[in-house]
């Protein structure tokens, strides 16, 4: 996946963010991910159970 260069403006408000705020956004990021491959692993394994399910993402997220 390639990534488009961030807008200048995107750039200066990144570097005008406090600690907090970045860590508040990447808090987001990490639960939006984490959701994003529960509802893969749903899709690719519909025999799983839910906690079977929330298991194996777990297991990813710790690997990577």
């Amino acid at each position: 996946m390639k990534l488009e260069p961030l807008h200048p403006l995107q750039i200066q408000r990144f570097r005008e963010m406090t600690f907090k705020e970045k860590w508040a956004v990447s808090q987001g990021l990490y639960v939006m991910a984490k959701k994003a491959r529960l509802r893969a692993a749903r899709r690719n394994y519909p025999n799983l159970s839910e906690d079977a399910c929330c298991a194996l993402v777990a297991k990813e997220f710790a690997r990577a």
